[in-house]
Order: structure tokens, then C-alpha cells, then sequence
């Protein structure tokens, strides 16, 4: 068994019980002897006690509230429910976390049925979200050890990290290189190791995440000289419905039919990653505008066609 300092010190543990707490009282008012109840027999409780202590109880109830941004109540049957728990449904990583975790646990408690659920293999790196997350909630420097694809070895230096992004089943991390003066992406299964540091940093004021990223394709931000584009395509119609059903990009709008097949117009990067999306798609895409971007698929195709004609 561990000692408390070390318990305390376990951020993944700690993040895991974060998760637990808010997923339990999210689902609707609940007693406190309800709440030790179902500590008990929870997955997150790696030390098997049989009651949450109540000092635990409210430091990570003040965290959740914090980390979260909610705010959790008792009302006059001395049970604890979330303000406003549609706030949780409405915010996107919060959302995306609570439901990981929910699946996480649900799984780990049906193992009956592992070899009937099957997933997509996901590269590794979410040991470092929990370091990454407190790091951005205390604002402080990580010392970070790094190696790009294609890199020799890896690099250690400083970031300053401004937000988590997931993407394609990986997670990224945009931060504040202060080496190089200037905001790089960086893959958490590229991370081999992290390191707090007492330095602290400050955030922007005028940062926000959601725009930074509002016009980019995934995590590809182009530099200042490159702007984003209007990009409009037509799909065979049994294509169109992936397309409604997910879309490629936040801008994805449905528009008039093009020659009587189904049209969608998108505004953002011309990134390699979105063009190779569109490539794809094969003969059953075809590209309108710019004008550029039409050329070019053109040329492919006749590239393509020369291949497989000889």
C-alpha cells in the first residue's frame, strides 16, 4: 500500500477519481452515504477502501468544480447534484472525458464481453494528459522530452501549454515554446517524458483555443502568408450521408447540387491532411473551387489514369 504522500502525488490516480466523482454525481442527486457507497465498489478506487473519507470527498469536489468549471450543490435532502448539468453535455472536452471514462469503467465491469467489443488501436500518450491538464490549470512551465517522426532523438526543452486537442484517435497538446518564440502542436505519443517545473506562465488574455483552431483542419494551423479558402465539392449520393452524418470540418455546409449531385462547401486551410481526405474519395469527388485545387486533382487523375493505362 502506498502512503498518502504518494496517493496525493499519483496524477493519473487523482485524475481518474476527479472523473469518477464528477460521472457519479453528473447522473443525478446523490447522498453522500450513496456516494461512499459506490466508491466502494468502483473501478477508480485502486486502494479498495471501503468509504470515500470526507476530507477526499471535498478536496476533489473543490477540483471537479475548478477543473470542470461547474458547480456542485446539495440541496435540502442532503444530496449533491451539478448546477446546470446540461453545461457538462454542452461543453465539448468535458463531454468527451466524462464519456471516455464512462466507457472506460463500464467495460472494465462487464469483462465478460471484451471479445465483443472491438476498437481502433490508439497510439499511446494519454498517461501525459493528466500532467499536461494540472500543468495548464496552475499555469506552469513542463520540461518536455520530445521526438518528431523522422527525428533521431529526442529533444528536451520548455513549454507553456495552452490547450489539449484530440484528433484522428490522438492527442495533442498546443503550446508556447519560449526557445523559439512561437505556438507549435506537439503529438502526446511523440511525448517520452514530462516534468513540472516551479516556473509559472501567463495565458494570453485574449487566447482562445476554439479560435485558434476555427479554421484549421484537425490540429494543422498554416503560418501568416497562407490564408483559409472556400472549397467547394460535389460526391455521388451515396457518399453524401458520411459526409452529413460527420462532417469533415466545423465549416461543412450542404449547398445546391452541383450536375445533380449532392454539394458541400467548406471554408479553412488547404492543408495537405484535408486534401488527402478529399482524395479519398477517389472518382466518386469531384472539386469546383479554387480554381487551383480543381487543377490539381485534375492533373492527378489523368496521372493516375496514364498509370493504369499502359
Amino acid at each position: 500500500m502506498e502512503t498518502k504522500k504518494n496517493l496525493k502525488s499519483s496524477t493519473a490516480y487523482l485524475f481518474n477519481c476527479y472523473i469518477w466523482l464528477l460521472n457519479t454525481i453528473a447522473r443525478g442527486p446523490i447522498s453522500r452515504a450513496a456516494i461512499d457507497e459506490k466508491w466502494a465498489h468502483a473501478n477508480a478506487n485502486e486502494y479498495k477502501q471501503d468509504y470515500l473519507p470526507e476530507s477526499n470527498f471535498h478536496r476533489w469536489k473543490s477540483t471537479v468544480e475548478m477543473l470542470f468549471d461547474v458547480k456542485i450543490k446539495c440541496n435540502a435532502h442532503n444530496e449533491y447534484y451539478i448546477e446546470e448539468a446540461s453545461d457538462i453535455r454542452d461543453a465539448d472536452l468535458r463531454s468527451r472525458l466524462l464519456n471516455l471514462m464512462s466507457m472506460d469503467s463500464l467495460l472494465k465491469d462487464s469483462k465478460e464481453l471484451s471479445d465483443q467489443i472491438l476498437f481502433e488501436p490508439v497510439p499511446s500518450g494519454e498517461k501525459f494528459l493528466a500532467p499536461i491538464i494540472e500543468a495548464m490549470r496552475d499555469k506552469c512551465v513542463l520540461q518536455m522530452t520530445y521526438q518528431g517522426f523522422g527525428k533521431p532523438c529526442p529533444h528536451t526543452f520548455p513549454i507553456e501549454p495552452y490547450c489539449l486537442k484530440m484528433f484522428k484517435q490522438r492527442w495533442y497538446v498546443l503550446v508556447y515554446a519560449p526557445d523559439i518564440d512561437k505556438m507549435r502542436v506537439y503529438g502526446l505519443d511523440r511525448i517520452h517524458a514530462i516534468e513540472p517545473t516551479k516556473k509559472k506562465y501567463q495565458l494570453p488574455d485574449d487566447f482562445d483555443a476554439e479560435a485558434y483552431f476555427k479554421d484549421a483542419y484537425g490540429v494543422t494551423v498554416l503560418d501568416e502568408q497562407q490564408q483559409p479558402e472556400k472549397i467547394v465539392i460535389s460526391i455521388d449520393e451515396d457518399q453524401a450521408d458520411y459526409l452529413r452524418t460527420l462532417p469533415l470540418h466545423p465549416s461543412q455546409k450542404e449547398i445546391e447540387p452541383i450536375n445533380g449531385y449532392p454539394a458541400f462547401s467548406f471554408y479553412l486551410y488547404p492543408a495537405d491532411e484535408f486534401l488527402r481526405e478529399l482524395y479519398a474519395y477517389g472518382s466518386n469527388l469531384e472539386v469546383h473551387e479554387p480554381k487551383w485545387l480543381r487543377e490539381d486533382f485534375a492533373k492527378d487523375a489523368a496521372k493516375t489514369n496514364k498509370q493504369y493505362n499502359h
